[in-house]
């Protein structure tokens, strides 16, 4: 059978989950990467070889009729019929029999789909069923149990294994099936067709992808899920405040229904972060609540650190530290708003400094982490802050594990027997650093941590503040991938903290033993966050970290982790 000529867009619905977005927009011409969600499968039909399309219509018709009239694909002839009453995806079917008069593809205008229509062919030539549907495993609430590529039922909730995802290949003999008046469901239609031993065949297509926009918190997750597919992976993108936030949140924040809010890409700490973007004249509500413009982080308890970020904010900024300014802090919201100091970090100044600039940027950096490791365990007690639990055992043990597990076994697939003796040689670290000079330590103190009020370094990302070895945030900022400083530049850095620390020996004997440490675990968080979706960016940092370790190696030899770690640098 040749692919279909006819394809029907179902675009009547209301829309009502997505609502105040879609009262005056339908929600197929909302936009996904700016570009209408309808756009987008008007040119996955043209590429299936689609010539005709008819489109219904029902709720707010004028922009996609508006949208249709600039003729976007000259390649389709495009046809939109009104519905005056909702039908239903039967009753819609019954309104466009005019239409109908082969195999044709019916598919929900509200789907962002990624896939091969190669499957659902085949299926329909080797089957001749009354219908192929598109199936997913991966999404969905997976109602549908499929038997040897049959859909035997649509609404099991106990053994279906399967998500529908609103794309049907079928012909004009679905239509005897179908209500004669009124509202009607094409599933309705397929179950009475089961019932008269009608075949429906269901497809899961490998390496495709599906979402459903039924609602804000899918609409926002379907740019995220798309941004690598559409050539946006690690870019933020921009939406009203209605898709992005909750009515509570809107209103802590005194925020209208359609403030722009940038979606600044995913980070790995289960957190999500968002930019309040000003609008005209400044006038939004927020900016009457605060001077400075916000950066929103919803947080999940999920990780216990997330929970102490407000007070650790609060603690910093007594003890003198450069920290953003909180502005709101609504815990049983899990939504805190603090100071917007711009888009730059270390990590994106850095190519743009001089040695010189990078020199006197590095010196402020150690006076600030040489304040907080000389007075800020004696501050903590005395305030009682809370802090998460301190480096020991258990904590010198699980960055090993990551280590091995994300890169030794998952990357590299490592015999047990080298395993074996990393591990050995990472105990014999741990017991160094255990027994080396202790502080309060930021834990994260990397230059992707770091950003700037004027020419003020400005740390963030302090949540996982506690008790460990000095050596460990020196490491972590000199040793930092995301910086990659030059040997002699970390030599000389290293040297000045030393200078400046009562017990600077004994920190820079540990050094490189903290190194050591920090590396595996950030290699270990690179390969792990590179396994998610718009976070494949991670594996880029995988060699330099190696690099970095294989120069901590040369005045700490372990055998094991260096055969290793060569051949992550190949």
């Amino acid at each position: 059978m040749p692919a279909p000529r006819k394809a029907f867009i179902l675009a009547a619905g209301l829309g009502t989950r997505l609502r105040p977005l879609t009262l005056e927009t339908p929600k197929p011409m909302l936009p996904l990467w700016d570009r209408p969600m309808l756009a987008r499968t008007l040119e996955m039909l043209a590429d299936w070889g689609v010539q005709q399309v008819l489109v219904n219509l029902h709720h707010a018709p004028g922009p996609i009729v508006r949208y249709l009239a600039t003729q976007p694909f000259p390649q389709l002839r495009i046809t939109a019929i009104f519905e005056p009453v909702i039908l239903g995806t039967g009753g819609a079917l019954r309104h466009a029999r005019w239409f109908i008069d082969g195999p044709f593809w019916l598919l929900n205008a509200d789907i962002v789909a990624t896939l091969d229509p190669a499957p659902l062919l085949l299926a329909w030539r080797r089957h001749k069923p009354l219908a192929a549907c598109w199936l997913t495993e991966d999404a969905g609430p997976r109602t549908v149990r499929c038997e040897n590529g049959i859909i035997r039922s649509f609404h099991d909730r106990r053994h279906g294994q399967t998500t529908f995802c609103g794309l049907h290949l079928l012909d004009e003999r679905i239509l005897p099936f179908v209500a004669p008046e009124g509202f009607d469901t094409i599933i309705a239609a397929y179950q009475r067709a089961q019932k008269k031993h009608h075949c429906i065949a269901g497809v899961v297509v490998p390496g495709s992808f599906w979402a459903d926009i039924g609602t804000p918190v899918q609409y926002v997750q379907a740019h995220r899920d798309t941004a690598g597919r559409l050539g946006h992976a690690g870019e933020k993108f921009t939406l009203p405040a209605a898709a992005v936030l909750t009515p509570r949140e809107r209103r802590l924040l005194r925020l209208p229904d359609f403030q722009p809010i940038e979606v600044l890409p995913p980070r790995g700490s289960n957190r999500e972060f968002f930019r309040v973007a000003r609008g005209a004249g400044d006038r939004n509500q927020i900016y009457k609540y605060s001077h400075y413009p916000l950066i929103l982080i919803r947080w999940s308890p999920e990780r216990a650190e997330n929970c102490l970020y407000a007070g650790h904010t609060c603690f910093l900024a007594a003890l003198g530290l450069p920290v953003p300014r909180l502005i709101l802090n609504a815990p049983r919201d899990h939504l805190l708003a603090v100071e917007d100091l711009g888009p730059d970090t270390l990590e994106s100044r850095l190519p743009s400094l001089n040695p010189g600039q990078v020199w006197r940027v590095y010196n402020r950096l150690l006076d600030i982490l040489l304040r907080l490791h000389l007075s800020g365990l004696p501050a903590a007690r005395n305030a009682h802050i809370p802090l998460m639990p301190g480096f020991d055992a258990k904590l010198y043990a699980w960055e090993h594990a990551y280590f091995i597990d994300n890169i030794l076994r998952g990357r590299l697939r490592a015999p047990e027997s080298q395993i074996t003796a990393v591990a050995a040689e990472l105990k014999a670290v741990a017991r160094r650093l255990a027994a080396s000079p202790q502080a309060l330590l930021h834990r994260d103190w990397q230059s992707s941590n770091i950003m700037f009020r004027g020419r003020q370094p400005v740390m963030i990302d302090y949540q996982g503040m506690r008790r460990g070895p000095a050596a460990y945030d020196l490491a972590s900022l000199l040793c930092d991938p995301y910086a990659n400083l030059p040997a002699a530049l970390q030599k000389r850095l290293l040297a000045h903290y030393v200078r400046s620390h009562p017990q600077g020996a004994a920190v820079a004997t540990a050094f490189s033993a903290a190194a050591v440490q920090r590396l595996c675990q950030a290699l270990g968080a690179y390969a792990a966050l590179a396994q998610k979706p718009g976070m494949t960016r991670f594996a880029n940092y995988i060699p330099v970290a190696a690099g970095q370790l294989q120069r901590a190696l040369r005045t700490l030899p372990l055998p094991a982790l260096a055969s290793a770690v060569r051949r992550l640098t190949r």
